[in-house]
Order: structure tokens, then C-alpha cells, then sequence
């Protein structure tokens, strides 16, 4: 009967709604499970109500595959922080080995930000061709740095005005370093510089180039934050206090920047890179360099070594767990990059790597099943490195 039709073009449409235009992959399994069981109290006695139903769920599960089958072409410039190193570095030698195609267009400039930046600039003259080159400007930029952060605004403004570039489309911010250690001994101005770089360097960079990204008038501009694992969902594994809470900080940031933006009617779009493990980057050679010290700093505080005879072997069995680690390359999050920049809707995060994926669906777990896992995948059953000796798993 053809009754059914409307009944069923209601709830296809509330449904519709109610999946939005991002991409969240768990949330639109949860809408088209319950268009299912409603549909469902509907008889269907007629090919157009079945089509119907078809049309809903493919749409449920498609709207933002659709919105992207083609990108959007390059333009103006781009900056890309993080730039010494790993995901940035990667990011700007594919851009930079990508830029001449005359379907996706080319970035101006791509602004390679970087803490050394006379070694970086060396590093990209020797990987990229003179021509790929000439599109690639290697600045100084230290996040933690207020001055530093105001210099490069004030470059990349200044470039804009004298090419008179279509200006700033987008940043993407990789900066961070990583600090491990035991939550009752680690020092606090390890805390403390772990949150400037990896939090309130995202603010100083956004304070800064926001004025530059809101003269852009005619595509919105993207800002990109590099956040961890599974995004606010993920488990916290043990002796990742300092880089978990920074992580944590800069998801809130761009989450509430992101409606900040929506509500003044700025043309600037937020959204999250949610990398698991990845690699080569310089996060393990550094990671026990400032392990070393850190140890150092709580023998001397302490009078003692107690701080390393307490979670000493365990500390050992992180570095092990993240050299046997395959991780997922760093040209993947290159990928997440692009299509962040240049989608017609980029999604609000983008979950890098299978452990990535997995996370937030073990962070949503009962909290005593979640822990166990998080334990048990480093330190435990689960881990490359076998389980931890003397120590309870």
C-alpha cells in the first residue's frame, strides 16, 4: 500500500538530519541501525517504499563520501609546523612532489616552519628537485616562543602582500615532542614544558595567523591540530600523564575553536589529526634522551634513585614496546592531510593507523575492561614486547 510512503520519507529524512555531514563512522552505524528498526514497524508492500528505504541507508552511511569525490584545487599557500622531523617533514615533501599537477592545482608557497630551520632547509634541498624546491619556504618558527610565533606571521604576512597572493588556505600543525615518566617523580617543568609545546603552541599559532587566515574571503581556510590515538575516547596507557593531558588540551581547543567559528560566522573550518603510532619520527631517539634526563632531574631532587628502582623496568619496557611497535608510515598522515586541506567537507578527526581506529572503541568499553586492554597492549598479552616482569599486569 502506498500509504507506507510518507511514514517512511518522515523517518528517512529525520535520519538523514540526524547523520550530519561529517564523517563519523560509529555514529552513523547508530543512525542506520535505528532507521532499520523503525522502518521495520512499517510494512512494505510496495517497490517504491523499498527503494525508499535503500535510498535512506546508502544516504545514512554516503552523504559525505559524496560531498568528496573530487577535491579542491590547490591554492594560495599553506604553513606546515613540525617541519624538522617525521609527519611534518613528510607532509611538505608531498605537497611540494605533488604541487605541479594541473588537476589539483598548486599551493603558492608551502611555509615549512621549523625549530632548526638551517638543517631542515639542508634535509629539503637534498630530497626535493631545485624546481619542486622553489615552492617550499623553510622559516624559524619555536611554538613556545611568543616573538617567534609574531616573526613568522609577520613572514608569511609580508610574502602574501608582496606577491599578492589569494593568502593563507590553511595550517597544519604537527609540532610536539613527548615526555614518559612515572606521575609521583616526574617533574613538574617537564609537565610544564610538555603542555607549551604540544597545547599552548597550537594557541600562540592560532592567535597569530588567525588574522591572516580570516582575510580570505572566498574558500574557508582550515586550521589542522595533531592530536593522538582515538581522539578524547582513548584509553590512557601508564606513564603518559604529561603527553596524554596535552593531547587531551588540544582536542577541547579545537573542538570549542571549531564552534567558536560556526557561531561568528567565520569562514575558518577546525578538525583534528588522530595519529597511532607512527613512524620514523624523532619522538624514540628523543623520547630516551629526555627519559635519561628525567631520571637525572629525580636523583638529584629525591637525594636518590628511587624514582628509577620503582618504575625503572617498566619505563624500559615502553622504549621496547615502541621500537618492536610496526606502526603505521608517516606518508599515511600526509594523506589525512591533503584531505583535511583541500575535501569539499573535511572530517572533524581523522583516525590514522588500525590502533587509531581501535582506540576510541576500547576508550567507549566498561572502564575495568578499557584499562586492562590499555595495560595489557603495552605492558601485557598484547604487547611486541611480551609481557612486563614484576610488575602487576
Amino acid at each position: 500500500m502506498m500509504e507506507e510512503i510518507p511514514a517512511k520519507f518522515a523517518i528517512s529524512l529525520v535520519c538523514l538530519l540526524l547523520a550530519g555531514k561529517f564523517d563519523n563512522h560509529f555514529w552513523r552505524i547508530v543512525v542506520a541501525y535505528v532507521h532499520h528498526l523503525l522502518i521495520s514497524l512499517i510494512p512494505t508492500s510496495s517497490v517504491v517504499g523499498l527503494i525508499l528505504r535503500v535510498v535512506a541507508m546508502v544516504g545514512i552511511m554516503w552523504i559525505p563520501m559524496f560531498a568528496n569525490f573530487s577535491y579542491k584545487k590547490r591554492q594560495g599557500c599553506i604553513m606546515v609546523t613540525g617541519c624538522d622531523s617525521g609527519m611534518g617533514q613528510a607532509t611538505v615533501v608531498h605537497f611540494a612532489q605533488t604541487n605541479d599537477d594541473p588537476k589539483k592545482g598548486s599551493f603558492e608557497k608551502i611555509f615549512a616552519a621549523c625549530y632548526n630551520a638551517k638543517a631542515s632547509k639542508e634535509y629539503f634541498e637534498k630530497t626535493l628537485t631545485k624546481d619542486q624546491m622553489r615552492h617550499v619556504a623553510v622559516i624559524p618558527l619555536d611554538v613556545t616562543d611568543e616573538k617567534s610565533c609574531k616573526d613568522a606571521a609577520k613572514t608569511v604576512q609580508s610574502w602574501i602582500n608582496e606577491t599578492s597572493s589569494k593568502g593563507l588556505y590553511g595550517i597544519v600543525q604537527y609540532h610536539g615532542i613527548a615526555f614518559n615518566g612515572p606521575a609521583s617523580y616526574m617533574p613538574v617543568d617537564m609537565y610544564e614544558r610538555q603542555l607549551q609545546v604540544n597545547f599552548l603552541g597550537f594557541v600562540r599559532v592560532v592567535q597569530n595567523f588567525m588574522p591572516i587566515l580570516k582575510k580570505r574571503s572566498m574558500t574557508p581556510a582550515r586550521i589542522i591540530f595533531t592530536g593522538t590515538g582515538g581522539g578524547p575516547c582513548t584509553p590512557c596507557p601508564p606513564l603518559l600523564t604529561a603527553y596524554m593531558s596535552s593531547k587531551f588540551a588540544t582536542e577541547a581547543f579545537c573542538h570549542s575553536l571549531r564552534a567558536e567559528m560556526y557561531m561568528t560566522e567565520t569562514n575558518i573550518e577546525c578538525c583534528m589529526i588522530n595519529p597511532g603510532f607512527v613512524k620514523p619520527t624523532m619522538l624514540m631517539e628523543k623520547g630516551v634522551e629526555l627519559t635519561n634526563k628525567m631520571w637525572k632531574i629525580c636523583e638529584e631532587k629525591q637525594g636518590s634513585t628511587m624514582a628509577k628502582d620503582e618504575y625503572g623496568e617498566l619505563m624500559n619496557h615502553f622504549v621496547k614496546y615502541s621500537a618492536l611497535q610496526p606502526g603505521t608510515h608517516v606518508s599515511e598522515v600526509s594523506k589525512a592531510a591533503e584531505h583535511a586541506l583541500l575535501s569539499n567537507v573535511p572530517r572533524t578527526s581523522y583516525k590514522v593507523g588500525i590502533d587509531s581506529k581501535l582506540a576510541p572503541i576500547v576508550g567507549m568499553m566498561p572502564t575495568g575492561m578499557r584499562e586492562k586492554i590499555a595495560i595489557h597492549g603495552i605492558y601485557g598479552i598484547l604487547s611486541p614486547a611480551g609481557t612486563v616482569k614484576g610488575y602487576r599486569v
